[in-house]
């Protein structure tokens, strides 16, 4: 997850458009029970449409953007410029076709389209597939000036939300640590939208994952994006958000904190008081709760080297890599030296260096020796907010999900948004 910018506008939104209201008495039970991540013998009555605040929330599908695109429809549906009744085109299908641009228009088949954007719109959902997934809602496609394509998923959000749900965390994980994902996972949507013309947030760990309602894998098997065990922990924290001081906030969250979350003031410049650091040994079962990489020295010295040279510094080979100390729980700076001179980098600048994904966190040590720099590090992420193997241990430990989000988010409140 990275950081939006644009925060107390953003946060505005909820306080516009919905009404803020505590748990009702049966919530606090479901949600509150201790009964080893177990569901509650208590449930909540019904939510109605109209007792629920859902929002719509539009979902970029490739930060990458696509020259071309893949497009297949299970069902009929119209072609409009977002947001006008008038129809462009329909039909009763659409068979696995190209989308291109040449710059000026939309192309798809036979059709062009000379506006910057079109939106499908199916009668019935899901029915739209983008690639190998399949996808609820409607897509909005929009030409931009480098002939790519911009691809964005508008949808309400409790049915985003049974997607990330299950994109995020495994099912197997107990019921309140799931619980708590579902009303991390809703607070952070709302705290970005309407922070981009066009889109909220992407469907990348660069916010969160989703994966749509179903997929296909490398051999054509389809596999479930969202279940009817994801849709009951939506259905159950139905509108549920956390709140710092009244206001909705980014509710960051990291896969393995390895011991230590990292406090949220040293990575974000959004981050409010509940993201300080807490010790966390409850994400001890997590693979990468301990990791050890290796790279081979002349590379990494030439991503250091080329990353310095753009700030106006130079650095010649690589010999050695020392933590900076600094206080317990902030992000850490290192000083990586040629022998010669020593400059001072950030953890997580470090790790965006490295190929995408192979540098687990931005808290190691490292020695540099035979050719290879070795990192020894722990957990998985930036390390602020809830850690998902620690809301795991918690769950299992009989924990709550309000207690799992209370550990994790400091003097929060959890609340429910209905409309206005």
């Amino acid at each position: 997850m990275d950081a939006s910018p644009n925060y107390s506008r953003r946060r505005m939104l909820a306080a516009a458009a919905a009404t803020v209201v505590p748990l009702s008495g049966a919530a606090w039970a479901l949600l509150s029970s201790s009964s080893n991540g177990q569901p509650s013998t208590r449930s909540e009555p019904a939510l109605t449409p109209t007792d629920t605040w859902n929002p719509i929330i539009r979902v970029n599908l490739n930060p990458d953007l696509f020259q071309e695109l893949r497009i297949a429809v299970d069902g009929p549906f119209r072609i409009s410029a977002p947001g006008s009744p008038r129809v462009l085109a329909q039909e009763q299908r659409l068979v696995e076709s190209l989308v291109t641009t040449d710059g000026q228009n939309i192309r798809l088949r036979d059709a062009s389209f000379a506006i910057s954007q079109i939106e499908i719109i199916p009668i019935r959902s899901p029915s739209i597939w983008i690639g190998d997934s399949l996808y609820r809602g409607s897509i909005r496609i929009f030409r931009q000036p480098d002939r790519r394509l911009l691809v964005v998923n508008v949808l309400p959000l409790e049915e985003y939300l049974a997607s990330v749900i299950n994109s995020e965390m495994p099912a197997a994980f107990p019921r309140a640590a799931r619980q708590a994902q579902a009303i991390v996972a809703r607070t952070y949507a709302l705290s970005v939208m309407k922070g981009h013309p066009q889109f909220d947030l992407f469907s990348t760990s660069r916010s969160q994952k989703y994966l749509g309602n179903q997929y296909r894998d490398s051999s054509g098997r389809r596999l479930a994006g969202e279940t009817d065990g994801s849709r009951e922990i939506v259905r159950e924290t139905s509108g549920m958000v956390c709140t710092w001081r009244g206001r909705i906030f980014s509710s960051w969250f990291s896969a393995v904190c390895g011991g230590r979350t990292t406090n949220g003031a040293s990575v974000f410049t959004d981050s409010v008081g509940a993201l300080k650091s807490v010790e966390c040994d409850w994400c001890r079962d997590a693979e990468l709760y301990r990791w050890n990489r290796s790279f081979d020295l002349q590379d990494v010295s030439r991503r250091l080297a080329e990353h310095f040279a753009s700030e106006g510094s130079q650095l010649g080979t690589l010999r050695s890599i020392t933590e900076i100390p600094g206080p317990p729980g902030d992000l850490p700076y290192y000083s990586v030296s040629d022998g010669a001179k020593a400059l001072r980098i950030a953890g997580s600048t470090f790790r965006r260096l490295m190929p995408y994904g192979e540098l687990y966190s931005p808290r190691f040590a490292a020695t540099v020796a035979g050719g290879e720099v070795r990192f020894a590090g722990r957990g998985s992420g930036h390390g602020v907010g809830l850690c998902q193997w620690g809301a795991s241990g918690l769950g299992n430990a009989g924990r709550s999900a309000l207690e799992i989000l209370r550990y994790y988010y400091d003097g929060i409140e959890t609340v429910r948004l209905r409309p206005s």
